[in-house]
């Protein structure tokens, strides 16, 4: 006879056996079920805690999309759009490569207003380029703020040409004049001038490049 019918015959001859056996199976199967509701609910508190996490981190970081508005005659909204980096239109670029231009290479007898047209250089040139490199030595060779006290530089920005999606060449005319008026020289130059765009993230960068239209890199010289 088998030890499975030898336990049946003496759980049939013992109800008292018989009721000690339901019973332990039956805790057994409760007990298995708390520790398997107990491992789910661990699960369960990992995901809780893990997505709060996400939630603060995502609260915590600020993203600022600029939008353009276009308005009729009478100033009312005819059409909202986020700016989007592949089109912001070429004029605005070339604006941004004239004022470049111009904020690199003009001078001012007013140390103040030297000072906005540095700081438009230093915010629109994205760090650790080859343009924020030349930039520095041009400015710790020629010190506009010290140049300014004995004579000033008058930029006119005289094209601005396309020639590749992020390559701009540009032409301007320098003149000098003394503190008295006089002038001193003029000089002609040309430049090509690299451009990158970046989406403003944020207030900060809203209100010093609200299109996002950076100079990488730039080289010009004389012409003669």
């Amino acid at each position: 006879m088998s030890k499975h019918n030898e336990e049946s015959r003496e759980l049939a001859l013992n109800p008292f056996l018989a009721g000690r056996t339901e019973a332990a199976e039956r805790y057994g199967y409760l007990s298995r079920n708390a520790v398997q509701w107990r491992r789910i609910s661990a699960v369960l508190i990992l995901c809780c805690v893990a997505c709060v996490v996400a939630v603060i981190l995502m609260a915590g970081r600020v993203t600022v999309v600029p939008y353009i508005v276009q308005v009729d005659a009478h100033g009312y909204e005819i059409a909202v759009e986020p700016v989007a980096p592949s089109r912001v239109d070429a004029r605005l670029i070339i604006a941004h490569v004239g004022r470049y231009v111009s904020s690199l290479k003009t001078i001012f007898n007013d140390p103040e207003a030297q000072l906005r047209l540095m700081q438009f250089v230093y915010s629109t040139t994205p760090v650790n380029t080859p343009a924020e490199k030349k930039y520095q030595d041009y400015y710790r060779a020629n010190n506009p703020i010290v140049i300014g006290d004995t004579e000033t530089v008058h930029v006119t920005v005289n094209s601005v040409l396309s020639m590749s999606p992020e390559s701009w060449q540009a032409e301007w005319t320098e003149e000098r004049f003394s503190l008295m008026g006089d002038k001193l020289g003029t000089k002609h130059y040309r430049g090509i001038f690299s451009t990158a765009i970046v989406t403003p993230s944020s207030m900060q960068e809203v209100l010093t490049n609200p299109l996002g239209i950076f100079i990488t890199d730039f080289n010009y010289s004389e012409i003669l």
